[in-house]
């Protein structure tokens, strides 16, 4: 039987291979507000006076769109994309400049390397058919990996369980549970956004007071 990492990059190698470099390539559907408002806050886990200066490492990055994304709003970190998905990160690496591209589950070896600032975009999304003890454990193992790179920080979100409609295919997780979790066993120093209109939060951790 194919792992949940195995089935999530043959779902999104096929989508990619439909759709391109587009919201609907990596499984976001066609909203680009939507797809953007995304890559503001996994953006606002950086202070303004890292900007420039920052490392950041984006697992799961698709075909990067938050590089470009980035740059335009006026960041430029020293960015290094990891995904699952051959085929977007060879299209990263045709098309995008001054990153680092690497195919890779992040809790395999080998070692990344540190960054100043991690960030996790629908990486835990979807679940398939995974049982919920099994992805409440996934989860985990992601964002204790996620944290263990960083040297300041980190942000994911998750589908938030206040919703009035399931999805079997979806990962929804008590947010409050969630960050809980985080500051019992990553740092005290978190936050925990839900307030905008998408069926989701974003938690930011930090390894000092932000």
């Amino acid at each position: 039987m194919s792992s949940l990492p195995e089935k999530m990059a043959t779902l999104y190698a096929a989508k990619f291979d439909t759709h391109g470099p587009t919201p609907e390539g990596v499984y976001w559907g066609p909203e680009q507000d939507r797809f953007d408002l995304r890559f503001e806050k996994m953006l606002a886990l950086i202070p303004e006076a890292d900007r420039s200066t920052a490392s950041l490492l984006d697992v799961g990055c698709g075909f990067g769109g938050l590089l470009s994304f980035a740059r335009a709003k006026g960041y430029h970190p020293d960015y290094t994309v990891v995904d699952l998905t051959q085929n977007m990160i060879a299209w990263c690496r045709e098309h995008l400049t001054d990153a680092e591209f690497v195919q890779q589950n992040i809790l395999e070896k080998p070692a990344l390397g540190s960054f100043d600032y991690v960030v996790g975009n629908g990486i835990l999304a979807l679940k398939l058919d995974m049982l919920r003890r099994e992805m409440d454990a996934y989860a985990k193992d992601i964002v204790r990996a996620m944290f263990g790179y960083c040297k300041k920080g980190i942000a994911f979100n998750c589908m938030t369980d206040r919703v009035n409609y399931y999805s079997d295919e979806l990962y929804y997780r008590n947010p409050l549970d969630l960050l809980g979790w985080c500051q019992n066993e990553l740092s005290p120093f978190v936050k925990l956004d839900h307030a905008y209109p998408l069926h989701e939060y974003t938690i930011y951790v930090y390894r000092e007071p932000f």
